[in-house]
This record gives C-alpha cells, structure tokens and sequence, in this order.
C-alpha cells in the first residue's frame, strides 16, 4: 500500500490512502458533474481523480460533446507553438462513447464533425523507417492510404454532410464539378473561434480547424517519402446507432483509428467497403461489434477477418445477409476467437457452424439464436462441446463476458 507523507496530519482526506480514493474515482465514473468537483478539491485529489475524469469522458447530449471538442482545440493550439505533440489531457483519453445520448442527437450529422475534431487532436504522426527490404511493401500501404483518402462515390450512405461544408484554407484549389465551380466563385475565408458558452458551440469554430488542420497535414507519395503512422491513446470507441456519423467520415478517420481495441459500430447502416476500408488499418482490433447491419454481406466480413486477425469477439447479430462463406472465412482466420453470434442470420446452416467449432479452439459462445437453418442435433452438439449456443446479446458484447464466465468455468487447453 502506498504511504504519503501527509496522511498522518492534515485533514482526514489527506489521510485517506490513495488506494482508496483511486477505488472511490472509478465509482464515480459515470457522475461527472461530482468527478469533476473531486479535481477542484485538493491538489491530491487532483492528481489522482484526474487520469480518472479523462479516461472515460461521459456525454448526455451533443452540447456537451462540442464543449468536449472544443477543450481539445484549446489545449492543442496553446501547445503547438512550444513544439509539443499533443496535451497532457489528451493522451489521458483512452474510451470515447456517444450511444448514450439521446437519439435526435446520434442521428446528428454535426457529430460526425465533432468527432473529427476529436480524433485529428488525439492522433499523433509518426514517420517510420523502413529499409529496402520492405519499401515495396510501404509503396502498396502508401497507395493504400492513399485510396482509403479518396472517399469513395460508389456508396449511397457514405455521402458527405456536415464535412463537405467545411471550408478549405488560402491557396487551397480543389477540382470541382461546372455545377459546383459557380456556387464557390464567391469564396469563403476561415472563420476566426467565437467564445464558447455552457450550451452552444459555433459550428464554423470546430469546421475551421479541422480543414485546417487536414490541409496542413502532408501529403505523403509512395515514391519519395516512407508510410506515415498515426499512434493515439484511444483504445474503444462506441458508435451504436450513430447513424450521424457517415460512412464517408469513418473512411477519412480510419488511419486514425489504428490504435484501436474495441470497435461498437452496431446499427449504424455500415457497408461492405466502410468495413474493408476500416480493417486496413486496424490490426489491434480485438472485440468489434456489426449487429444489427442489414447491409453487411459476406464480402465485408471476409475483409475484415482476413486483415484483424487478432479478434476475439464478433457481434454479427441480426446480419441477415451473412451466410456460410462469412462462417468459413471467420474458421480461416480467428484462431484467437472466442465469443461468435450470429443470432438471426438465416442464411447460417449447420456447415458453417460446424467449421467453425472445429477450426477455433478457443470458442466459448457461439450464439445461433433463431437461425431457422441450423438444426437442434447441431445444437447438441454445440453443448456437448461446452460451447454456449443461446445467450443474451442486446447489450453491447455480453457475449465476450458469457465468453469469459465460460472460460473461467471449463477453462480451454492452450
């Protein structure tokens, strides 16, 4: 147990062993109003509720989100010109979730600005050196990252909203359309940040410096310079019926996100080419979340096994168009995997789910609730492997904790 010097005078919150407080911090998680009010208390409670106040950020509306987002444009403006890479605060952010606010709010397009805002003050550019060896490989990665920036047309859902406002910074001459080139004769210069209050928060405050900030990034070609690396402290992200955020604007993030660990992306009206787009980048991934996808096919399932191979737990409830070559693809390549629901997918037949309890050593749940196509002999057989074939999966990844309440059960040979 850790001793301060001061906990044998002063008050008895100086006292307290921070043990104890650290254990009282994480309960008050969810009050942030309270967390807040425990920083301004003492200059030791300050030490240690705040990692605690910044880990988690908690949003009730969207007016707090862009009061969020404009703290972080703060911070990251007073530090630029002292050469500092990014706040103290800010790499104490590892979880960001927006399925809490209310549903006006998630289906807001001018989240998918605020949570650019976010994202471009979090990542961190790192240039990293590569020999000769593998220069080829850096080129294919460069025109890779260079693709997934060309936000593709072919999509209907990934149309621009609330970014294709944004204006662009002097000098700046992109290509557009005869139809657009007279509705932007008339130019538009960067709005200057107005003052923020409790409630609202200008939008061009925000858009500005993300355009900013994007143009002034520099543009890396596989043929002079190596493959730039984004590194962030942000760990999960939770986008549940977010339908605010587009897939054009998780396909401009995506190289952001690479540090990535949980991915929550139920019902947001996902595509095969934003999943794909996404799995490029995000080899850490280990829990991800598509239920509730009606547009996701075995095509993007297939890409994002094959790239995230270190995934442990997919959520695949009520993806009605998953069938046996996603279950085949997923047997080829998650090995690790050890929590699978594909409750409500018709088009799964015994097969599938055969391949994948014998390919994957380490599944636990294997959720096959009101799957018309596979039979009760299946499920048997399911249970006689002490595999658990119909839970609960409405909450976010409760099939990964009846994964591990399994596991600690009948624990799997390694």
């Amino acid at each position: 147990m850790l001793v301060d010097s001061d906990m044998f005078t002063g008050t008895a919150c100086s006292r307290m062993p921070t043990e104890l407080l650290l254990e009282i911090f994480v309960l008050l998680t969810p009050y942030q109003r309270t967390l807040h009010a425990c920083v301004l208390t003492s200059r030791r409670w300050n030490h240690v509720a705040t990692p605690v106040l910044w880990k988690r950020p908690q949003f009730s509306r969207l007016s707090s989100v862009e009061l969020f987002a404009a703290s972080l444009l703060t911070a990251h403006r007073l530090i630029s010109p002292h050469g500092e890479r990014t706040s103290p605060y800010v790499r104490l952010i590892e979880t960001l979730a927006f399925s809490s606010l209310p549903e006006p709010d998630r289906n807001n397009p001018h989240l998918a600005t605020l949570l650019d805002t976010i994202v471009n003050c979090m990542a961190v550019v790192s240039m990293p050196t590569c020999d000769a060896s593998a220069w080829d490989g850096a080129q294919t990665s460069a025109l890779a990252l260079k693709r997934s920036r060309s936000l593709s047309r072919n999509d209907d859902t990934t149309r621009p909203h609330s970014a294709a406002a944004l204006p662009l910074p002097e000098g700046t001459e992109p290509e557009l359309s005869d139809k657009h080139a007279a509705r932007s004769s008339s130019g538009s210069e960067l709005l200057a940040p107005q003052t923020v209050d409790d409630t609202q928060l200008h939008y061009a405050a925000l858009s500005a410096p993300v355009a900013e900030m994007s143009a002034s990034a520099p543009c890396y070609e596989p043929s002079s310079h190596p493959v730039p690396a984004y590194t962030s402290t942000l760990r999960q992200l939770d986008l549940r019926f977010c339908k605010g955020v587009r897939n054009y604007s998780l396909q401009r993030l995506a190289p952001k996100l690479a540090s990535l660990t949980v991915l929550n992306l139920a019902g947001g009206l996902r595509t095969d080419i934003t999943i794909a787009k996404l799995a490029q980048h995000m080899f850490q991934l280990r829990r991800i979340s598509l239920a509730w996808t009606s547009n996701l096919t075995d095509f993007g399932v297939s890409e994002l096994v094959q790239r995230c191979k270190s995934v442990e737990c997919l959520d695949l409830t009520y993806c009605t168009q998953i069938e046996d070559t996603a279950m085949f693809a997923i047997a080829h390549n998650l090995r690790n995997l050890c929590a699978l629901s594909v409750a409500y997918c018709a088009g799964v037949t015994d097969i599938g789910v055969r391949e994948v309890m014998s390919a994957c050593p380490q599944l636990c749940v294997l959720n096959v609730a009101k799957c018309l196509r596979v039979t009760d002999r299946m499920r048997k057989s399911l249970e006689q492997q002490r595999i658990v074939a119909q839970c609960d999966s409405f909450e976010p990844f409760s099939i990964y904790n009846f994964a591990k309440k399994q596991q600690a059960v009948f624990p799997k040979p390694s």
